[in-house]
């Protein structure tokens, strides 16, 4: 490999975990993520999905952990599936899934800063009814907070081990701070225990309960990876960020950690789990404190939580105070994903994947930092941001590709392994092995995965329009469609995937 990052490996055990769970955030994203599956199931039914796509998603989570400790490096699934892959599709499936991942992360990112940015004028909309939330405005805050990130990924590299730890004891105490509030001052004004647990409806339009549940459960899998909807006014959201989903960002990072082998697969388990019950702890808060949601979604802000939180503090101060927290959270969790963004365009140019590779590929010895993969990642999101002053439709159809795109990656680098597995040769050494249990494991997490291919390209509610319409598909297919024609006419003469790296070392 012409480059890599990392020779002094800043990060260990404590301060990855860190790292993921700050990236992941699930738990800051709940209010947010929950309004489609309240719509199509009610308190009941979102709580009842979460845990079943909680215990689901954690066997996709095995079997990333199991392939990123045989292969930790910064790739990621691209260089799983070239790893573990039919020696025949090899170079053409990890080429696309690296297209896909690159892709879905610069997207995750965008719309992470963007959310922050959209919230920052819907806090203003609550405390002064006669702002105007202009496009405009919003894109400048994106730029803003957007520079930002940037910045402390460029130039505070090398310190990023260490402010993980503070961002760490920052979110903690966010979510107490945060979780306490609506407990206590909700006390007069929330729902009964059986009002929570046993309300299902269907409000969605769909022909049954059961289909209205699975198609709104999709933001649910988003507070799994970290990720939430980005644009405000549900109504012509779909299944869009923030951004990452975020359970695969420790991977990304391998090349910059110590014994990546053991101590990655451990850290993204640890950070799943203790974001998991974060995000359920925050949940069922959340859902006690949901006592109109007629109102909730004629909310002057756009943002259907914030009106949720003014009926539980009984201010507008206190629904503005929360949400400031989160604010501050999110751009902390973005600014890890945009981290991990960089990495994943770095490792991909760095295997001559995608144009401009020789530039993409170099790394700053001073910060210890791919700083041209961090520009990209950067420019990426205040261009694309640029298409919302227009119109907020088709901006959300760009950044919809991210969730059905990274779930794809999982699907085939998963499929790659269950073949490596039954039908291939033995599995390189990791530190962390699923044994005897390994194979069934991923079959599930391919089933699973599959499964979520199917149901993150529905819209939320019927009949559907073209706000409403979920774009992922035509976007998806868009992505491969163009990967495959830069494949086809430059890439396919240069591009011999990471196996050629790892064979011939």
């Amino acid at each position: 490999m012409p480059y890599a990052i990392g020779a002094d490996r800043n990060f260990q055990l404590t301060s990855i975990t860190a790292f993921s769970v700050v990236a992941m955030g699930g738990w800051i994203f709940v209010p947010n993520n929950s309004t489609s599956a309240l719509i199509d199931g009610n308190t009941g039914g979102t709580i009842a999905l979460y845990l079943v796509n909680f215990g689901a998603f954690f066997t996709i989570m095995l079997s990333l952990a199991e392939m990123a400790s045989m292969a930790p490096t910064a790739g990621g699934q691209y260089h799983w599936a070239s790893e573990f892959a039919p020696q025949s599709l090899q170079k053409s499936l990890s080429y696309t899934v690296g297209w896909l991942s690159a892709l879905a992360w610069c997207c995750g990112t965008t719309s992470g800063f963007f959310l922050a940015g959209s919230l920052i004028q819907a806090v203003i909309v609550e405390l002064h009814s006669s702002y105007t939330a202009a496009p405009w405005r919003a894109y400048l805050l994106v730029l803003g907070l957007a520079t930002l990130g940037a910045l402390i990924n460029t130039f505070l590299s090398r310190k990023m081990p260490k402010l993980e730890g503070i961002a760490f004891v920052i979110t903690i105490f966010g979510f107490v701070t945060v979780v306490i509030v609506l407990w206590v001052l909700s006390s007069r004004n929330r729902l009964t225990a059986p009002e929570v647990f046993q309300t299902f409806s269907n409000d969605g339009g769909w022909s049954s309960l059961g289909l209205s549940m699975m198609a709104g459960q999709i933001l649910l899998v988003w507070a799994l990876t970290g990720r939430s909807i980005s644009t405000p006014r549900y109504a012509y959201v779909d299944d869009a960020d923030v951004r990452d989903l975020g359970a695969d960002a420790t991977a990304h990072m391998a090349e910059e950690t110590r014994q990546a082998s053991a101590v990655i697969p451990k850290a993204m388990l640890y950070s799943y789990i203790i974001n998991g019950l974060l995000v359920f702890i925050m949940l069922i808060t959340y859902c006690f404190c949901v006592t109109d949601l007629d109102a909730a979604f004629t909310s002057d802000t756009g943002y259907p939580f914030i009106e949720v939180f003014a009926s539980a503090t009984g201010s507008p101060e206190g629904a503005a105070g929360l949400t400031c927290v989160l604010i501050v959270l999110i751009v902390f969790s973005v600014t890890n994903y945009m981290a991990s963004c960089s990495r994943q365009v770095f490792s991909f140019a760095r295997d001559r994947g995608i144009p401009f590779s020789g530039w993409l590929a170099k790394v700053d010895e001073k910060t210890n930092c791919p700083v041209n993969a961090v520009a990209v990642s950067y420019g990426f999101c205040i261009l694309i941001s640029l298409i919302s002053l227009g119109s907020a439709v088709a901006f959300n159809a760009i950044i919809s590709l991210q969730l059905l795109a990274l779930i794809s990656t999982y699907w085939v680098t998963i499929g790659c392994l269950v073949w490596r597995r039954g039908w291939g040769k033995a599995l390189p050494h990791g530190d962390f092995n699923l044994g005897r249990l390994g194979l069934p494991i991923n079959i599930f997490a391919l089933a699973y995965s599959a499964y979520l291919v199917v149901f993150v390209a529905f819209p939320t509610e019927v009949p559907v329009t073209l706000a409403t319409m979920n774009w992922s598909p035509v976007m998806f297919v868009g992505v491969v469609l163009l990967a495959l024609l830069y494949y086809v006419m430059y890439a396919r003469k240069i591009y011999e995937g990471p196996v050629a790296y790892v064979e011939s070392a």
